[in-house]
């Protein structure tokens, strides 16, 4: 009965979405027209109607908007941004192809304008609902003691996903997890919990109907997207060669080639008055170059608009850079805020060196000190660097190495030309909603029952 009622309650969610974005061109052509709407204008609307709305289906659950899980504001309108904008361009290409030149372009855009207020009135309001609805669940956290105190971090200061941590259970100690299993409602298994207690605890956790959170182990990420064989009737997985195939890489290149000539194109006028606000305003080059590391641990040259003193590392040595680095200047500042700076690694990626999407290019020094200390850590290079990534849109600045690479290594293996493009638009999203990538959470030292102070 509550699957039944979930799988209703989800169709009517999606029914009401489809609607309020049809709605959304309905309403773009009475403001244009009023009530005599010209057949001769509304008639390519009227036929490119079921394509927009299956486009609009595939991009629902592409950007996960079908799974109404622990989904916070922020990333409902970010998801809707990158909907509507993506559906936008969709339908200038369906009423293209149909030939329906005479659909008003300021219809269309003015749809999605009113599109993107529909569905996020709409879709905020059914996060204000489950929040108010949801009740916050307790969970217990078992791990090593440092895994405790820094997982446990990250886990409270998730106000979205409203979780307690009611025990935080030494990994040692499978007896005390195993009592307490009933007084929890979820439990977080973390990357050093062994692979026999780890089966125990999932195995109670089915049973007694809890959930189970396993964040994996870097190896255990290569389980991702895998598919199912039978050898006669004993069912396996097929953990297939991470890394791209020769189609995937093909059309990746093409992808990046063309976006990038746009690029190019639509900034060179920022990239101008850039090289003359950092010529103007410090001594020195205005291009900055810098080896990094890309596939095949092949090192190259890559480009940045200079945000620093000359010769910054002339007394520190290859260093790190942190919020409010002295060393760099104050037109600098602005253009990293802003991102400018990454820029001139569009000719990167023409060259070949980069790509749009993939993992963020190191530094050979800090490459090599990270290969010692995490032996994974090579599997990244088996796609070329990119301008962001997945570390990028869905980690912070102060996300460790390790997991970086977890983002890393999920993006390799989950790769498609889909993924690329959803990541890129969470980027340009990110850079609008101006996020903080340098957000910390404080001190957290011991458990204290239910609250979320500390872990």
């Amino acid at each position: 009965m509550g699957k039944a009622f979930s799988k209703s309650y989800k169709l009517i969610i999606i029914v009401i979405d489809l609607i309020l974005i049809n709605l959304s061109y309905i309403t773009a052509f009475f403001l244009k027209f009023g009530f005599d709407i010209p057949m001769f204008n509304l008639r390519p609307y009227l036929n490119a109607m079921p394509f927009i709305t299956l486009a609009a289906l595939i991009y629902f659950d592409m950007f996960g908007m079908i799974k109404f899980y622990r989904k916070s504001v922020n990333e409902t309108l970010s998801n809707l941004g990158k909907l509507v904008g993506l559906l936008s361009i969709t339908t200038v290409s369906i009423t293209y192809f149909l030939q329906g030149f005479s659909f008003p372009r300021t219809v269309l855009l003015g749809s999605a304008f009113i599109m993107f207020i529909y569905l996020s009135v709409w879709r905020v309001f059914l996060v204000w609902i489950r929040q108010k609805l949801m009740r916050e669940t307790f969970a217990m956290l078992v791990g090593s003691h440092d895994e405790l105190k820094t997982i446990g971090r990250k886990i409270i200061s998730d106000k979205a996903q409203k979780i307690a941590i009611k025990y935080a259970v030494d990994v040692t100690d499978a007896n005390t997890a195993l009592k307490k299993l009933e007084d929890v409602d979820e439990v977080i298994l973390c990357p050093s919990v062994p692979d026999d207690v780890k089966a125990l605890m999932i195995k109670e956790c089915i049973e007694r109907k809890k959930v189970v959170f396993a964040i994996p182990q870097l190896f255990e990420i290569a389980l991702a997207k895998t598919r199912t064989v039978q050898f006669e009737d004993m069912p396996a997985f097929i953990i297939d060669r991470l890394g791209l195939t020769p189609e995937q890489r093909f059309f990746k290149r093409a992808f990046d080639i063309v976006l990038a000539v746009i690029g190019l194109i639509v900034s060179a006028p920022v990239m101008l008055i850039s090289a003359i606000l950092i010529k103007v305003t410090s001594p020195g080059p205005v291009i900055f170059s810098q080896e990094r590391v890309t596939i095949n641990n092949r090192v190259f040259k890559i480009y940045k608009f200079r945000t620093m003193v000359v010769d910054a590392e002339k007394k520190t040595g290859p260093v790190i850079s942190s919020q409010h680095d002295p060393r760099v200047t104050p037109v600098g500042a602005v253009l990293r805020k802003l991102k400018i700076d990454e820029l001139p690694q569009l000719f990167n990626i023409l060259k070949g060196d980069m790509s749009f999407v993939g993992p963020r290019p190191e530094r050979p020094v800090f490459a090599d000190r990270f290969s010692a200390e995490i032996p994974a850590y090579k599997y990244r290079t088996l796609v070329k660097a990119g301008l962001t990534g997945y570390a990028q849109v869905y980690g912070k600045y102060d996300t460790s190495a390790e997991d970086k690479l977890r983002f890393d290594l999920l993006y390799i293996r989950s790769y498609s030309l889909l993924l690329d493009i959803k990541l890129l638009l969470t980027t340009v999203f990110t850079l609008f909603r101006g996020k903080n990538n340098y957000q910390r959470v404080n001190g957290l030292e011991g458990v204290h029952g239910t609250k979320r102070k500390a872990v």
